[in-house]
């Protein structure tokens, strides 16, 4: 399915949180660590920017798939299920031929903003910024805006090209070269 999402980068944490009370959104879950694992596609049944994900957080594991072919924001798509446990998720995927290539954490506070989902995150070694999700682009911009950021400077984009455009290093090098991108760790991006 479509994931209508947009990303706004470089928000400091408390000016987010400010923005998100001003804009009349509530608090659904309090920062917390999610852990995700990476994994390629089987051979032979690649997907143009696409990828497998287990996700662990609090009391909830997801296994997904990906896709981020395009800058349009119809160009997303993800495809969730809730798993048993992330030991389990894995297991399945690889017997199906997934092969893990990455770890990642990343601290996430999620609210409610007339009905889209607004995360802000924050990734080992890179700065804050917010993701506004909702059901259709039409509700995505209607939070932007009335958060008071402006629609067409939102960036259509996973993590990776975050990570590229502050380090100056191919999203290539970062979604199959960096296989941990933790907090507890030497930042993998600095020479």
């Amino acid at each position: 399915m479509i994931e209508f999402e947009v990303t706004i980068p470089n928000v400091e944490i408390s000016e987010a949180r400010r923005r998100l009370r001003k804009a009349g959104a509530f608090l659904r879950e309090p920062l917390h660590l999610q852990k995700n694992i990476m994994l390629f596609l089987p051979k032979g049944r690649e997907i143009k920017g696409g990828w497998l994900r287990v996700r662990e957080e609090k009391d909830k594991v997801t296994m997904s798939l990906k896709i981020v072919d395009g800058g349009k924001i119809t160009d997303q798509k993800e495809f969730e299920f809730i798993a048993e446990n992330a030991a389990d998720a894995c297991e399945f995927l690889e017997k199906m031929g997934a092969v893990e290539k990455a770890r990642s954490e990343k601290r996430r506070e999620n609210w409610d903003l007339d009905g889209c989902e607004i995360s802000i995150d924050e990734w080992p070694f890179l700065e804050s910024f917010i993701e506004v999700e909702s059901r259709n682009e039409d509700s995505v911009r209607a939070a932007v805006e009335k958060m008071g950021f402006e629609y067409g400077k939102c960036r259509i984009c996973a993590v990776d090209v975050l990570y590229h455009e502050k380090y100056g290093i191919s999203e290539d090098a970062v979604d199959n070269h960096t296989p941990r991108i933790i907090f507890d760790m030497k930042n993998p991006f600095l020479k």
